[in-house]
């Protein structure tokens, strides 16, 4: 790599970080260690003697090739720019060659892990038009490097676009902080958190681990058989099981909080120019930026812990051809009211307005009907067969079950409206919390009406809304005013002078 005046050569082949090197070795043991962890089991607490010496050898052996792989990788990774163009070249096995317009680039990341933080480089993500995620990955950069690319990459977009009064240059420049997540806000956040979610990755994981054990022979339901007195006596015992309950429900508020953590810590929501910029993470700390034509959709919503303490999760989602993942997607947590308002008055600029006397009208009863129809017909006839052969307490708390599921139909179906302003679309929804969700109607690039033959002889259907970044619909509506409503949204569209993208 050549430089010249404190600048670099960018047209010539250049290598990345030495770092890298460490960067392609840990995750190529991350995929192994997924691949091989029932056998990591096995080593550390079973198996004969000449099987964990096999293994042994093996891990060893796979160590040594995936780090050679590792270098020999670094050494065929070359990127350079090009008549207009980023130039990728790499290949171990199978030698290829990439390039990407500028044109086509539409928003640069950075993103630090540990390791990076170490070798004090980044990460570069490049989202381009057409793709899912990111397209190409730089793994280990000098951050000064990066800069540069960044900036020679996005000053030759800025030369392709219209050109730009010299004070609409320097708003663009602007940084201006909407939000910064304090400490005592992050554990808010991560109190607050979905904790079921973090109990279903622990189920999930002891799951996977039975599986894997068993198809390696080791099946503990045999074993137990063998202990089946002290089993017994076990299973009976209500100490050992309300304590396992509890040692469940803390690991899931640890994980949650952890997780929290973990994305959250120092998060800080940036306004630059005519969009947004989000950077987070403790360990593996990312800089996510998107522009307001990008942004298709903005949801805002609250659990029930998270409505008692009065803070807001908020997503705005990007554009994407294919599908929408989390890459397409910012994330922020932890939000006053204030913080949300502001930012909708950010995207939707002139529209903004419109929200203040917006009138919102909710969708059929039929909606709460068929979700009661379902707990209904699901979890009745087990009630009665459970209580039947007097399995009481099995049948108690399916009825309690029973009981939530009918309780929260009704919350689901009062809070599920709808709102069309000339150019916003409302709609809202939550069971024990609540959410809103907004986009402009110019975004819209197809919309479609669908009934089932239940909705058909109570003359409703269901409006589906697509945009760039996915879908949206509104259930259980009268068919005349899904017609009404789907007319009105084309006309809209259609007179519209803005681009969605």
């Amino acid at each position: 790599m050549m430089k010249s005046n404190n600048t670099y050569d960018l047209s010539s082949p250049t290598r990345q970080s030495y770092a890298a090197i460490l960067l392609i070795a840990y995750k190529l043991y991350k995929v192994l260690i997924r691949q091989l962890f029932p056998f990591l089991i096995i080593f550390l607490f079973g198996g004969s003697t000449n099987m964990k010496d096999s293994l042994m050898i093996f891990i060893i052996a796979i160590s040594i090739i995936g780090f050679i792989y590792s270098i020999i990788a670094f050494f065929k990774y070359y990127f350079y720019l090009k008549d207009d163009k980023l130039i990728v070249q790499k290949g171990v096995f199978k030698k290829s060659k990439i390039e990407i317009p500028f044109d086509r680039i539409q928003s640069i990341n950075y993103e630090q892990n540990i390791i990076h933080r170490l070798f004090n480089v980044v990460k570069l993500n490049m989202d381009t038009a057409g793709s899912v995620g990111s397209e190409l990955q730089i793994n280990a950069l000098d951050h000064k490097l990066a800069n540069a690319i960044s900036d020679h990459i996005l000053k030759h977009r800025s030369e392709l676009s219209a050109t730009m009064s010299s004070e609409e240059r320097s708003s663009k420049e602007e940084k201006k902080v909407i939000f910064r997540l304090s400490i005592p806000q992050l554990l808010k956040v991560g109190i607050t958190e979905n904790h079921l979610r973090s109990g279903g990755i622990i189920i999930f994981f002891f799951f996977w681990l039975w599986d894997n054990l068993r198809e390696l022979g080791l099946d503990f339901m045999e074993r137990m058989d063998d202990y089946a007195p002290m089993a017994k006596v076990v299973s009976a015992s209500l100490i050992v099981i309300s304590s396992l309950v509890v040692l469940f429900i803390l690991v899931s508020f640890l994980i949650s909080l952890i997780r929290t953590v973990l994305r959250y810590y120092n998060l800080i929501m940036y306004r630059i120019g005519e969009g947004f910029s989000i950077e987070s993470g403790l360990l593996n700390r990312r800089e996510y930026a998107a522009k307001d034509h990008k942004i298709q959709v903005l949801t805002w919503s609250q659990n029930l812990l998270q409505s008692w303490s009065s803070i807001f999760e908020l997503r705005l989602t990007q554009a994407s051809s294919i599908a929408v993942n989390d890459r397409k997607s910012l994330s922020v947590a932890g939000l006053e009211w204030e913080d949300v308002k502001e930012t909708e008055a950010y995207l939707f600029k002139n529209d903004f307005h419109e929200l203040s006397d917006i009138e919102t009208y909710p969708v059929h009863p039929y909606y709460r009907f068929r979700r009661m129809y379902y707990w209904t017909i699901i979890l009745v006839p087990t009630i009665i067969a459970t209580a039947y052969f007097q399995e009481m307490t099995v049948s108690t708390v399916l009825f309690l079950w029973y009981l939530l599921g009918m309780v929260s139909s009704q919350l689901k179906f009062k809070k599920k409206r709808f709102g069309i302003t000339d150019n916003l679309l409302l709609l809202q929804g939550g069971t024990f919390g609540k959410s809103e969700t907004l986009l402009q109607l110019y975004k819209l690039q197809n919309i479609k009406i669908h009934s089932t033959p239940l909705q058909r002889r109570r003359e409703l259907s269901s409006l589906t809304l697509y945009t760039a970044s996915g879908q949206v619909s509104i259930p259980d509506i009268g068919y005349t005013t899904c017609v009404r409503l789907k007319n009105y949204l084309l006309y809209k569209i259609e007179s519209s002078s803005k681009s969605w993208f």
